[in-house]
């Protein structure tokens, strides 16, 4: 039976919190208050089911009212993020929205009467310019399902309250309030994510009993914030992380640091939330993996002729199942990524006896170095433990003297004492292939939306240096 993500939320009333923002609470009833006064303001607008509502300057709780209020009226909603007016514009005029709201409206609610639209949401990839950006078209029953699934696997209940320190505007933040609301629990929305040093007071505020962060956010904070993870270890039941690189050595460091929390991990993309889900702690055989398929997932590993490859066989990771979004804004492209029902994706990997995805990176960030292919994740993972006070990422570009085709660039973010002589030694029993040839520091290493860092911003400002 389909149903919409409002559906799916809407008998869970009373004056239990929902929601805690910026020192605000949200009951349940208070919560379908909000939802009915956004929707009230959809339809005093003429905006019709199956159209799109384009909106920017929400807080996370207002983006959260806006997501059910348009599943409420069968309208798709399109957080545009993005402060720089090229990309915002690219954004607008790919997404074909019927309106673009710049801040919140302020209405009185009236009953609405419940529609219905396949298409929930529209959440833009990153990319560097306006040309590159993504609008993929999330499904209802695609959120309902895999957030179902979560449920179950993690064995929530009502009794949930968990702090979602990550974008509302991303499928993974979404995804886990979505489950919270399911469940009947609590949600907690940061009012910044730049400091995940607040996560230990934010804990204690609200009292809460479940973290979902990405990835490379717990790897700060076990690199130099182990005393935010030892403050929430005791309360904290559930953790759920994913969808970007997770190193097995912050893995490990993760499960001894919260003896006590059930930790949840998985492989996803924007095109399909939650491909892998498995338990990591009871699962630590499989650490250096992403885990099994999702109940809403199929996978399988392709060669460059499409055809499915072997247990250990590195290849394309191809995907189909309920997960698995409506498409891209641009159908010719969405198209073009399709083979018999199979999403193609850009990442690589493979499967091991057991099915278990083993996730070696994206194809689009493999390092041609004087022929010989190198994924610059092979190189970070041998460099963790020479880094443990820094974030830093390993990329390939253009040798800047046409000595080489290219060359292997470190780049760390903040001062530190390690040379390239420090990392060559490091890296003494490793092909010579797999060292870097360059050593940079960067203040701060720019990451996109969801946290993860961004390699090709990277590239583009070491090459507008060298022009310099």
């Amino acid at each position: 039976m389909l149903t919409s993500i409002y559906t799916e939320i809407a008998n869970k009333k009373g004056t239990k919190i929902a929601v805690s923002f910026d020192d605000k609470e949200y009951s349940y009833d208070e919560f379908h208050t909000e939802i009915d006064k956004f929707a009230t303001f959809l339809k005093s607008k003429n905006i019709k089911p199956s159209q799109r509502v384009a909106v920017s300057n929400f807080s996370p709780v207002e983006l959260l009212f806006s997501y059910y209020a348009g599943a409420k009226c069968g309208v798709s909603i399109v957080p545009i993020p993005f402060i720089d007016p090229q990309r915002q514009q690219g954004a607008l005029e790919t997404s074909d929205a019927a309106l673009f709201i710049e801040s919140y409206p302020q209405l009185e609610p009236k009953n609405i009467d419940v529609s219905f639209d396949q298409e929930a949401m529209v959440i833009f990839t990153s990319g560097t310019t306006s040309s590159k950006l993504k609008g993929v078209r999330l499904s209802q029953c695609g959120i309902n399902d895999i957030c179902a699934f979560m449920n179950s696997k993690m064995e929530v209940d009502e009794g949930i309250a968990e702090l979602v320190f990550a974008s509302i505007d991303h499928a993974f933040g979404f995804g886990r309030c979505h489950s919270v609301l399911m469940a009947g629990g609590r949600i907690v929305l940061p009012t910044q994510l730049s400091n995940p040093l607040s996560i230990s007071s934010l804990f204690s505020k609200y009292d809460c009993n479940a973290l979902s962060t990405a990835p490379s956010l717990l790897a700060a904070l076990l690199q130099v914030g182990k005393s935010e993870l030892a403050a929430v270890a005791d309360n904290l039941k559930w953790l759920q992380t994913g969808a970007m690189r997770f190193d097995h050595f912050f893995r490990i460091e993760l499960c001894n640091s919260l003896p006590k929390t059930r930790i949840f991990l998985h492989y996803g993309l924007s095109e399909a939330m939650r491909v892998t889900f498995f338990e990591l702690n009871r699962n630590l055989d499989k650490v250096k993996t992403e885990g099994p398929a999702s109940e809403c997932s199929e996978l399988k590993i392709i060669d460059d002729q499409g055809c499915a490859l072997p247990p250990f066989e590195s290849g394309r990771i191809a995907i189909r199942g309920s997960n698995l979004c409506l498409g891209y804004l641009d159908d010719e492209l969405w198209h073009s990524q399709l083979q018999d029902g199979w999403f193609i994706t850009s990442d690589v990997g493979y499967l091991d006896e057991q099915g278990y995805l083993v996730f070696s990176g994206r194809s689009d960030d493999v390092i041609n170095y004087n022929g010989v292919l190198v994924h610059p994740d092979e190189i970070e993972s041998k460099l963790v433990t020479l880094f443990k006070s820094n974030a830093f990422t390993v990329l390939g570009m253009e040798d800047p003297s046409k000595v080489k085709d290219s060359i292997i660039v470190l780049c760390v973010e903040g001062e530190t004492k390690v040379t390239l002589k420090d990392v060559a030694k490091h890296l003494k029993d490793t092909d010579s292939n797999f060292r870097p040839n360059k050593l940079f520091t960067l203040s701060e290493l720019p990451r996109t939306r969801s946290g993860k860092v961004s390699r090709a911003l990277i590239k583009k400002h070491l090459c507008e240096q060298y022009e310099k």
